[in-house]
């Protein structure tokens, strides 16, 4: 009789128990995981409402990825961007659970105004803007977001900053030459897709008198007897790091701010009383460019091959 019970819980634990271990060992290890988290929800900060609302996370990463890179890019590439977005979110949940929250934030993990955080558009905002091609537009996102559940990037066990810009002027610029502070996964890569995109150059030419104006609208102290611009510091990419304006030393991202130009990686040059501001790239620079994933997703780069390359030495793990 023990013998046949024996052969009875052996037959049901091969059966039943074994398969569904094996599935779940293999949940853990795999590349598509949905993890505790994905189900949770997330205080969000609406800048526009001006309130913040508790959202599934699963939704509000749909919504960020909806609103961040175009349906109609490459999957891999929609799929590198969920993963992004979704490690930013994190570190965000991260802050919060250790009591640092930003005060724009009102209380809420995250917000909403795409300068401070990431940018969000609601599924219904979304929806009406693509008219007929909504439901394949939105399963097509949905599917980027599901497939890549849980799934994240780290550098020696921590979560990353992981930023990402619409177009690079072929090469992503290092976040020590931006933003002043080396870090070792923000590092400057070529990224030669960026020429394709329709944000890759753009110009400003105003005359000297409206380019003299605008500085003194923004910074103090200028003399304007010497040289209109002098002592132009570049990074590696490209970028303006800094620069001589009437006499004046600033930041290459103050240029840009002062102008609105899509990024710092500017030419000036000056003719017939004339400044043009010859411009490529669109974004800081720092990180993933969305153009390039694209471009790399079209040449059969999966999402993980993509984001490895712009961000140095990651691992992507799930949570």
């Amino acid at each position: 009789m023990k013998r046949v019970l024996f052969t009875i819980a052996a037959v049901i634990f091969i059966t039943l128990l074994l398969p569904l271990a094996i599935v779940w060992l293999m949940g853990l290890g795999g590349e598509e995981n949905t993890g505790s988290l994905e189900s949770g929800r997330v205080s969000v900060y609406s800048a526009d409402a001006g309130c913040a609302e508790d959202m599934d996370i699963n939704q509000y990463l749909k919504c960020v990825v909806a609103a961040e890179m175009p349906a109609d890019f490459e999957t891999e590439a929609l799929k590198a961007q969920a993963v992004a977005a979704r490690t930013y979110l994190y570190s965000r949940i991260e802050d919060a659970e250790n009591g640092n929250t930003a005060e724009v934030h009102n209380g809420a993990t995250v917000c909403t105004d795409s300068a401070h955080c990431q940018a969000y558009i609601s599924e219904e905002e979304r929806r009406a803007s693509w008219g007929a091609d909504a439901d394949e537009n939105w399963d097509k996102i949905s599917a980027a977001v599901e497939e890549t559940a849980g799934r994240i990037m780290t550098y020696d066990g921590e979560i990353i900053s992981a930023v990402f810009h619409s177009t690079s002027s072929g090469s992503t610029e290092a976040a020590v030459d931006v933003w002043g502070a080396d870090v070792p996964y923000l590092q400057s890569v070529e990224s030669e897709g960026d020429r394709l995109s329709p944000k890759y150059s753009s110009n400003l030419t105003l005359s000297e008198e409206e380019f003299k104006s605008k500085i003194d609208e923004n910074v103090s102290g200028t003399d304007w007897t010497g040289e209109l611009v002098s002592n132009i510091t570049r990074s590696d990419a490209g970028g303006i790091i800094s620069l001589d304006v009437g006499g004046v030393n600033i930041k290459g991202s103050e240029l840009r701010n002062i102008f609105s130009l899509s990024s710092a990686n500017v030419e000036l040059t000056r003719e017939n009383g004339n400044i043009t501001m010859s411009v490529k790239g669109y974004g800081h620079g720092v990180g993933m460019s969305q153009y390039g994933a694209n471009y790399l997703a079209s040449q059969g780069m999966g999402y993980e091959e993509i984001l490895k390359y712009y961000y140095t030495g990651v691992e992507i793990e799930s949570r």
